[in-house]
């Protein structure tokens, strides 16, 4: 079975609470012309985390901080291929010197778009990930600096005076990955109706049972 296709993006918003998009060159193999989130595949030989600040480091110039906000999963639609792709939120720390090498770059031109626009004009994959993302931002939800993939699945700790607990909704989710990837079955269904209560959809759940799992199968014995 070929290796699922895995693609971080940077979400970047400014002051008007507009949205970063790239062009992708003429001539890419698989996306050619096409508008998309500050984005690219992950490497076999590297974690999801890293690739966006590989991608903003190499390609924008730009030392940055990611929370991770949001994965959906979808199929290639020229290979069919199944495909992951990881939403992190984009702060600059610093601009760095020196520029990319254009020949190395998939990108040639970017503009702030508006967020409704920024949904129709991109792929279907990414304008669910940027509408679920921005509905949660203008919700209230907050996202850590720093957090990565690998926290959605971490056992949930006991909160101090001094480090408020998770909200809600994101620790019923948590409850519901942990108790999937431990194979607790006879649990899934009460953890399914609390996160249901907490907003979460039918699709995000049983995306989120999935990479349990599979991080649970991936994960080299103790």
């Amino acid at each position: 079975m070929a290796q699922s296709l895995i693609i971080g993006y940077g979400i970047v918003l400014d002051d008007a609470g507009r949205v970063l998009l790239l062009r992708r060159r003429p001539h890419d193999p698989l996306w050619p012309g096409q508008w998309w989130l500050p984005g690219d595949v992950t490497p076999l030989s590297e974690e999801p985390d890293d690739t966006v600040p590989r991608l903003f480091q190499q390609l924008l110039r730009q030392q940055v901080r990611v929370a991770y906000a949001h994965t959906v999963t979808a199929n290639e639609p020229s290979s069919g291929r199944h495909s992951v792709h990881n939403g992190y939120l984009v702060t600059a720390q610093e601009a760095l010197n020196g520029a990319p090498d254009d020949e190395s770059n998939p990108f040639d031109d970017s503009q702030w778009w508006t967020a409704a626009e920024a949904v129709a004009a991109l792929p279907d994959p990414q304008a669910e990930l940027l509408a679920t993302i921005l509905e949660r931002l203008n919700s209230g939800w907050t996202f850590e600096d720093d957090s990565g993939l690998d926290d959605l699945f971490a056992e949930p700790k006991a909160p101090t005076p001094a480090q408020p607990s998770l909200a809600a909704n994101v620790e019923a989710l948590l409850r519901l990955a942990v108790n999937a990837a431990a194979n607790q079955e006879a649990n899934l269904d009460t953890d399914l109706q609390a996160a249901r209560d907490h907003g979460w959809s039918w699709s995000e759940l049983q995306q989120a049972i999935e990479l349990a799992r599979q991080a649970s199968i991936s994960r080299p014995p103790a």
